[in-house]
């Protein structure tokens, strides 16, 4: 029977693993979060933000890209191991934040989210990605990742929420990068005036 994770149900998994999808130990995982990377580009950026960042292993990384970067998550136990893995990180704040109605202030010139867009209930993940809008900086770069195979506890089914979460950036900004295998769709957006990009655009990775 399908029941939808909540945010006592987060704080349950990591009271009981400081890692539950194995972020920092699994191969695949290290080799997705290179792809987000990827779609961050090579630049550095001002102002950065990454929802649901669990239990910090891609906030380190994306540390080293922002001048200042906000880290939230619903979960205060994730937040606290989070804060753990990125002692010493000065530059890195960590803020529980439960989203949609709890999106920290902008503007930012990157922002990260990944594996959250699904937990949302399809209204709640319309709010949040109006909220997005308002959060990014004018030619800010927005990076989704997300898992499109169904799983029993989403808010919302995965390949639908990416389809969503895609439709609306697509009619905002331009597509930049777009990596999509049989797990998993990555794509980044860059704020600023529409402009149409045709067929399945790869985008530059700069």
């Amino acid at each position: 029977m399908r029941k939808v994770i909540d945010v006592a149900g987060f704080e349950a998994l990591f009271a009981a693993d400081p890692d539950p999808w194995r972020y920092a130990a699994a191969p695949f995982e290290h080799y997705k979060r290179g792809v987000l990377l990827r779609a961050c580009g090579s630049h550095s950026y001002g102002r950065g933000l990454e929802l649901g960042c669990a239990n910090g292993e891609t906030t380190a990384a994306l540390a080293d890209r922002c001048l200042r970067l906000t880290a939230t998550d619903g979960s205060a136990t994730a937040l606290d191991i989070a804060r753990r893995r990125n002692r010493g990180r000065d530059r890195v704040k960590f803020v529980q934040a439960v989203l949609p109605e709890a999106m920290p202030r902008g503007p930012f010139d990157l922002i990260v989210v990944s594996e959250v867009l699904y937990y949302l209930s399809p209204e709640a993940l319309r709010h949040c990605l109006l909220a997005l809008e308002q959060a990014i900086a004018p030619g800010g770069r927005i990076v989704l990742l997300h898992h499109i195979v169904p799983f029993d506890d989403a808010a919302t089914l995965p390949a639908r929420a990416t389809m969503m979460a895609c439709r609306f950036m697509r009619r905002r900004w331009r597509l930049r990068y777009h990596c999509r295998n049989a797990r998993y769709v990555a794509l980044a957006f860059d704020a600023g005036p529409k402009r149409v990009v045709s067929g399945h655009a790869r985008g530059s990775r700069g």
